[in-house]
């Protein structure tokens, strides 16, 4: 076991080489020699996507549910193909109109609406919020198993999100730039990539070539022992196609629209040219870090492992059989996965928040030191998504694997699908359809899948309104309208995309365009001429 004040330090350590990193790129970048602007760069920025939940919870789903973890890097491999007409498209219309976040988009897309940019901002604060509480429950956890003091993890849990929400104003709110480009940023979080990447191949090769013959050794093995089902696909493997199917497409809608996800692929893009090594760079940095998932995961149950703590068979397997300095590497490499996310997620909702409800609100007042005042209100807002995080990794994460609380918010954020994707291709949608069906998607998704967990959690109790609704066949959340026989991630999705799209077509059909609606919905659909499509 390690000292707990020996892993701060290493925390505190590793976020100043983090500084350091960033400080060199925009040093370089103020010279003229650019350190960024590459599409390797670029590639690896990308892999922010690959949080915690890849660094440890694959390898709990694939202990527990077999080869379904695949389903989370399927769909941002599919979404790849289509990177260079749909993102680039993206990329386009952001540069051109100044477009710094993803409720900005969707509000400059359907006549540049306030309302509309304030509730896509308020779905993605509330739906975020517990990926945030992934990131840091992993870190408090690992933090624990390391140490040996369970009893600390909270106090541990406390001071990381304070250094991680201070570490994350520096990185991002040092100033204000209208942009929201940050150089430094998109090289630390590249670096950040590029060591959960080692740290990750490290532990594979321990497993599959230290404590096993290599992967005909531990296949061999699975399929003799009483894990063999997690081997199979379909019918005895726990889980269904049709599971397989909407957790692949929640991962294809994530990679476009989880704010990090659009804050590094489209506001930090320095040229659209960096899409088309990303198409394929990217894909194959999926492939690495995912190459060691199943020896891991089996091999944790063959020595002995239980299944659910297969979260972090990644740390304990080195701890516990004789590699405490390849632990460390892990704990580093964990720590990294989650520090980038945590790091880029509360820049983006900062943003996101500044722009929709802050700003507007100041610009009403005679405010002296308007600069400073916004910069340091900037500064709180991130440090309070951070701790939004945290209080939802204390009171609700603890019931939860890290899987499970990440595809809560896959299922969130791929409620702007529809508004980006089809207000993209079609001019008829406006302002009003398009807040219906957000609202919709939004309704579904806090009563599916966020109004369970906070009773499960005891936060609602069981046996209020909520618990006599949710007993009816009509309203239970996990069958509503009566319809049975669906696992719980594939009920949320078709009620809350099919009530979405009714609602956004429906009422955009219904109702007229304003001027502004009209313009805006030109401009989106009709800008992006076939002279800039070139050949990949």
């Amino acid at each position: 076991m390690f000292s707990p004040w020996l892993l701060l330090i290493i925390i505190l350590g590793y976020l100043l080489l983090l500084f350091c990193v960033a400080y060199l790129a925009e040093r370089m970048e103020r010279k003229g020699r650019s350190l960024t602007s590459n599409p390797y760069v670029y590639s690896l920025s990308l892999a922010v996507y690959c949080t915690s939940w890849t660094f440890y919870g694959s390898v709990g789903r694939a202990a527990n549910s077999g080869l379904s973890f695949l389903t989370t890097y399927l769909g941002p491999t599919l979404m790849a193909a289509l990177m260079w007409l749909v993102l680039r498209k993206i990329v386009y219309l952001s540069k051109e109109n100044r477009i710094t976040t993803i409720s900005d988009f969707i509000a400059a897309r359907y006549g540049k609406s306030l309302g509309l940019s304030a509730l896509v901002t308020l779905v993605a604060v509330v739906g975020i919020t517990p990926y945030l509480g992934l990131q840091l429950k992993a870190i408090m956890t690992t933090f624990s198993i390391l140490s040996g003091r369970p009893e600390g993890s909270h106090f541990a849990g406390w001071a990381i999100s304070l250094l991680l929400g201070v570490f994350a104003v520096i990185f991002g709110a040092r100033r204000l730039d209208a942009s929201e480009r940050h150089g430094g940023l998109v090289f630390a979080i590249a670096f950040e990539s590029a060591i959960k990447l080692v740290a990750f191949l490290l532990v594979g090769f321990f497993v599959t070539y230290g404590l096993f013959d290599g992967f005909g050794d531990i296949w061999g093995k699975m399929r003799e022992g009483p894990y063999d089902f997690l081997m199979k696909l379909g019918e005895g493997s726990g889980e269904t196609y049709l599971e397989w199917t909407s957790l692949t497409f929640l991962s294809m809608m994530a990679i476009l629209f989880l704010p990090r996800q659009f804050h590094v692929a489209v506001v930090e893009n320095s040229s659209p040219d960096h899409i088309r090594k990303a198409v394929w760079l990217f894909p194959l940095y999926l492939l690495l870090i995912n190459i060691f998932v199943l020896p891991i995961a089996y091999g944790g149950l063959m020595l002995g492992g239980a299944p659910e703590n297969a979260d972090y068979f990644v740390l304990s397997i080195p701890l516990n059989h004789g590699n405490p300095f390849l632990a460390i590497i892990v704990f580093i490499g964990g720590f990294s996965a989650a520090t980038a996310m945590i790091i880029v997620e509360s820049l983006a909702l900062s943003t996101m928040v500044m722009n929709s409800f802050v700003l507007p609100t100041l610009f009403g007042f005679n405010i002296r030191n308007l600069h400073t005042v916004i910069l340091n209100i900037k500064r709180i807002v991130i440090v309070g998504c951070v701790f939004l995080g945290y209080i939802f990794a204390v009171y609700v994460g603890e019931f939860y694997s890290l899987v499970d609380i990440g595809l809560k918010s896959f299922e969130a954020v791929t409620i702007f699908a529809p508004s980006i994707l089809i207000g993209l291709y079609w001019k008829g949608a406006n302002r009003k359809g398009a807040i219906a069906g957000i609202l919709a998607g939004f309704s579904i998704w806090i009563y599916t899948l966020l109004i369970p967990a906070l009773m499960r959690a005891g936060i609602i109790l069981p046996g209020g309104p909520f618990g006599s609704l949710f007993n009816t066949s009509l309203f239970n959340p996990t069958a509503l309208f009566g319809i049975t026989g669906l696992d719980r991630w594939t009920h949320s999705l078709f009620w809350g995309m099919f009530l979405n799209l009714f609602f956004f077509v429906s009422v955009s059909l219904a109702t007229k365009q304003s001027n502004e609606d009209a313009s805006q919905a030109m401009i989106f659909v009709d800008s992006f001429s076939p002279r800039h499509f070139t050949p990949l």
